[in-house]
């Protein structure tokens, strides 16, 4: 499954530059206008269980700030900000049985392309982004956390998935997205690894959230 995920990132990174030539003349035929945009979002975030760092899975709270650079009518470049707010769940520790526990707060900062995909003669406009940076678990050593991070941890990340816009105006706009996440820490990463192994960290977030553009 894992093989899977990075492979759907890959394939569709190459796509999304491999179509750049072709629909780059279609937009600038229809006479698109560079735009900025700035997007704030809310919403869920999943960490999903894997065997070197979290034992179950946990619940976060995404708060998104984006600014986007729309490109022409079809592309855009996106750069992201997102603070994970730590929501306690109960979690099966394996030995330790089930508690409330939660994660460090998560930082993380991400760069992507966005293909877009407008539906003529409507205010949609769907979109499929994907794009790398960075993700920080900071350190927090509270009891009700897991894991305990004596040091902050920041790890290589990538993000894929897709959303839509909806304009409500000239300039604002209601957004919803969907991204699949996933950081790498290194095998050594204390308190992300375990016997000189460190599994991705994959996450799912679904937010939505107003943009505007100027």
């Amino acid at each position: 499954m894992k093989t899977l995920r990075i492979s759907a990132f890959v394939a569709g990174l190459l796509a999304l530059l491999a179509a750049d030539t072709t629909l780059t003349a279609t937009a600038r035929a229809e006479g698109g206008t560079p735009q900025a945009e700035v997007s704030v979002l809310g919403g869920i975030q999943a960490l999903n269980k894997n065997d070197t760092a979290l034992p179950d899975q946990f619940i976060n709270v995404p708060a998104t700030a984006a600014l986007t650079y729309h490109l022409n009518q079809i592309w855009a470049v996106e750069g992201e900000f997102t603070w994970m707010i730590p929501v306690k769940t109960s979690v099966d520790l394996g030995a330790g049985g089930t508690q409330d526990r939660k994660t460090p707060d998560l930082l993380a900062y991400q760069a992507s392309l966005l293909a877009k995909l407008p539906v003529s003669g409507t205010p949609w406009t769907p979109y499929v982004a994907a794009g790398l940076g960075a993700a920080t678990f900071l350190s927090n050593t509270d009891a009700d956390r897991f894991p305990q991070l004596a040091k902050s941890q920041t790890a290589f990340a990538i993000n894929f998935g897709a959303g839509t816009t909806y304009g409500v105006g000239s300039h604002w706009a209601v957004r919803a997205d969907y991204r699949e996440l996933a950081a790498f820490p290194s095998k050594d990463t204390a308190g992300l690894s375990s016997s000189n192994k460190a599994d991705p960290i994959w996450m799912e977030r679904g937010t939505i959230g107003l943009a505007y553009r100027f």
